[in-house]
């Protein structure tokens, strides 16, 4: 089998510089099993690893930065995302034999100990990396080039986001034991970091909770390191002080969080309800994080505006639940007959369930459904709970009409019937659990 031609070997090229880290791990992955067969699959394969070992080995160097370059839907520090790669690109040209060195240090066994500090080779290529964005050396031009472009003094500035790595490569390792239990000995370790970096300079410190606000995949834990650092402090002394931006960040989230379930559309149906359930959940989730974090004043700059979130979560949630009942009037359409002296309702079947109507009580009981696990946290756990039991009710009577239909002799439509009964049984699940509605489906099978 032939290989590969020039122009398909720059083809690649081309390709793997622009994909991101998981198409590059995909094709090496897929082409695997093949490649033993030589020829052009063995070629790609081939490239694909030398790709994928290389990202490997950059994201180890310059792995504490590596973060800020990705994009982020918070408002905290960004940079272009081409910046680790011409940085490092730019380290080849300029310190091969300590790259060469940090590939060994990727290549060798993890260490026993795993408290053991990381080879300072890492800090020595971020430093040489500070030091050449600095000095405008030529071989960092063109990262030089695209920083300043994004930011003013954008090069200067990573450089001294680069300044920090030696610290905030043991902070990072630290970082999951510290969020999930700060104890004193940890407070210790994080307090002590902090200092280190503001023993650098006087914008080192928040630049330090930058880096590690960007390694975090829940962003608002950070404000369990800054409760550590400032011994559980109140929301006036941290709106005062230089890491005032990370409650900020979390605070305009928390908006834009309760802002899109407000706009939540239910007629977009089921999934466009999970989603606003998840919005809602993690503003909820934030809310909390402030109040454990630190002290809060009823008319404190955070305190009063976290109040206010808190109300308007329970109260935007409360709204939508008492639309659920509308909705499923709707969607399961009753008529009112005369039994003896009183009224009651009974599944109204002249039409096919209307599609708009059930997309919008879908949406709604996605919302219901997925509020399960946060409701009570986030103060409707009350009101969810008597939506849930008007539901139970209002489907478990629909259910048994439907099913006393089926079983009479002059049933008009059974396929109506079946799909009213299908749509009962996905309410039902939402309202209570899968188990509850293959109930619902395993005796409309059997009426």
């Amino acid at each position: 089998m032939p290989g590969l031609t020039e122009s398909q070997i720059t083809g690649l090229k081309t390709l793997f510089a622009v994909a991101n880290d998981q198409v590059v791990r995909s094709i090496e992955a897929a082409l695997a099993e093949d490649a033993g067969r030589g020829g052009a699959i063995a070629a790609v394969h081939g490239m694909a690893a030398r790709e994928a070992a290389e990202r490997k080995l950059r994201a180890l160097v310059l792995g504490p930065v590596i973060p800020l370059c990705r994009p982020s839907s918070w408002s905290a520090v960004s940079f272009p995302a081409k910046t680790p790669a011409l940085l490092w690109a730019a380290l080849r040209e300029s310190e091969p034999e300590r790259v060469a060195a940090a590939a060994a240090v990727a290549e060798a066994p993890p260490p026993k100990d795993p408290d053991e500090p990381p080879s300072s080779i890492l800090d020595e290529l971020c430093h040489a990396a500070a030091q050449g964005l600095r000095s405008e050396a030529p071989a960092f031009q063109a990262a030089n080039t695209l920083l300043n472009g994004a930011l003013k003094d954008g090069g200067a500035l990573f450089a001294s986001y680069l300044d920090l790595s030696p610290i905030a490569r043991s902070a990072i390792a630290r970082l999951p034991e510290w969020v999930i239990r700060m104890t004193d000995e940890r407070a210790a370790a994080a307090r002590l970091a902090y200092k280190d970096a503001v023993a650098l300079s006087d914008d080192a410190g928040p630049q330090l909770f930058e880096i590690l606000f960007a390694q975090l995949p829940e962003p608002w834990q950070i404000l369990r390191v800054m409760s550590a650092i400032m011994d559980h402090p109140g929301d006036r002394y941290v709106a005062a002080s230089e890491l005032s931006r990370f409650g900020e960040y979390l605070l305009a989230d928390i908006d834009k969080r309760l802002a899109a379930f407000k706009a939540f559309d239910a007629g977009l149906g089921a999934e466009a309800g999970a989603a606003a359930a998840d919005s809602l959940a993690l503003a909820a989730q934030q809310i909390a994080e402030f109040e454990t974090a630190m002290e809060l004043s009823r008319d404190g700059p955070w305190g009063a505006r976290i109040a206010q979130h808190r109300q308007l979560l329970a109260g935007l949630a409360e709204a939508r639940l008492e639309q659920i009942e509308k909705a499923i009037d709707q969607a399961l359409p009753l008529r009112m007959v005369r039994l003896g002296k009183g009224l009651k309702g009974l599944p109204n079947l002249r039409a096919d369930p209307d599609p708009a109507a059930l997309r919008r009580a879908e949406g709604l009981m996605a919302f219901f459904d997925r509020s399960r696990s946060s409701a009570g946290q986030s103060g409707y756990g009350s009101a969810r709970a008597k939506v849930g039991e008007m539901l139970g009710d209002r489907l478990d009577h629909y259910v048994e009409d439907l099913l006393e239909m089926l079983r009479a002799d002059d049933v008009d439509s059974v396929e109506r019937i079946h799909a009213y009964l299908e749509v009962a049984a996905v309410f039902t699940g939402q309202a209570r659990d899968e188990k509850a509605a293959q109930i619902v489906r395993r005796r409309a099978a059997a009426a």
